[in-house]
């Protein structure tokens, strides 16, 4: 076990335990924000050779390797997604506190010298990681626009592909996948305002017409969306109704976490719209 990693690691430990301990001190406290999860790219890396190696040794036949890649593109893509956290919170326990200031780093040294690897700390165990290049991507997703072309009733596999082409900044073909898609999206609010989005941006009418209908259906289906909200206020704007375009925006204004980078956007969008509305009277009179 080498000098650098037992400093560096009792650093990491002290402010962990230092940081813990802090927030248990001060009390009360309204935690809240955009939680966003992360595709673990070596993991993701090892099954898909595993999935090839497999198909390759005669391990999975063809419908087997078949299935098995479209449930890992699956993830990927439920990986991508962002969900709305809710605030939580947290009650003051000064003793726990202190408590976790001294028992914290016994465990974590004791458990160390039970289960860990020092060995594994050597330079010549050090492997690089693997890692999904663009390529990787572009793989997948031709491989399940070919699936679905044989088999075009699959409506989750064609909301999958949509938003690959989303996630691939290709609106066309992802407007094109939603339509596709249209029994799996039809009670998703979501799933409709992203159709809507994708609409939008490879029409040259923008929101007008089809777009604007999405977002309301998104919006009879939960009033409270907010990538809905967001998407009516920019359709509002566009066609100049600048009361409709504000309240959207306060609502959804409404539903963030106060002081984020998120809630200043939006005040940002509705004064604009508020200045619009404002020269747009003005150049009437």
């Amino acid at each position: 076990m080498n000098f650098v990693f037992i400093l560096i690691a009792a650093l990491l430990l002290v402010s962990v335990t230092a940081w813990l301990a802090s927030v248990l001190w001060r009390g009360p406290k309204i935690d809240s924000g955009i939680e966003h999860h992360a595709v673990n790219a070596a993991v993701l890396r090892d099954q898909l050779l595993e999935l090839e190696q497999d198909k390759a040794n005669g391990i999975l036949s063809v419908p087997d390797h078949a299935t098995a890649q479209q449930e890992l593109q699956r993830r990927v893509l439920d990986e991508a997604l962002p969900v709305k956290s809710t605030g939580i919170r947290r009650h003051s326990s000064k003793p726990v506190a202190i408590g976790l200031a001294i028992v914290l780093p016994i465990a974590a040294t004791l458990g160390y010298l039970a289960i860990g690897t020092p060995a594994a700390l050597t330079p010549a165990s050090v492997q690089s990681t693997p890692t999904i290049t663009q390529a990787d991507v572009q793989a997948m997703v031709d491989s399940l626009a070919a699936r679905l072309a044989s088999n075009p009733d699959d409506a989750p596999g064609w909301l999958m592909l949509a938003r690959s082409y989303r996630h691939l900044q290709r609106p066309a073909d992802a407007a094109a996948a939603f339509a596709n898609a249209t029994a799996a999206i039809q009670t998703d609010p979501l799933a409709l305002s992203e159709y809507a989005e994708m609409l939008a941006s490879s029409s040259p009418g923008g929101f007008k017409g089809e777009p604007t209908q999405l977002l309301e259906r998104a919006l009879a289906l939960n009033p409270q969306q907010p990538f809905a909200l967001t998407l009516a206020g920019a359709a509002a704007l566009q066609r100049q109704d600048y009361p409709a375009a504000i309240d959207y925006w306060q609502q959804l204004y409404s539903l963030l976490p106060p002081d984020t980078d998120t809630a200043r956007v939006v005040a940002s969008s509705i004064e604009r719209a508020i200045r619009e509305q404002a020269e747009t009277t003005a150049a009437k009179n």
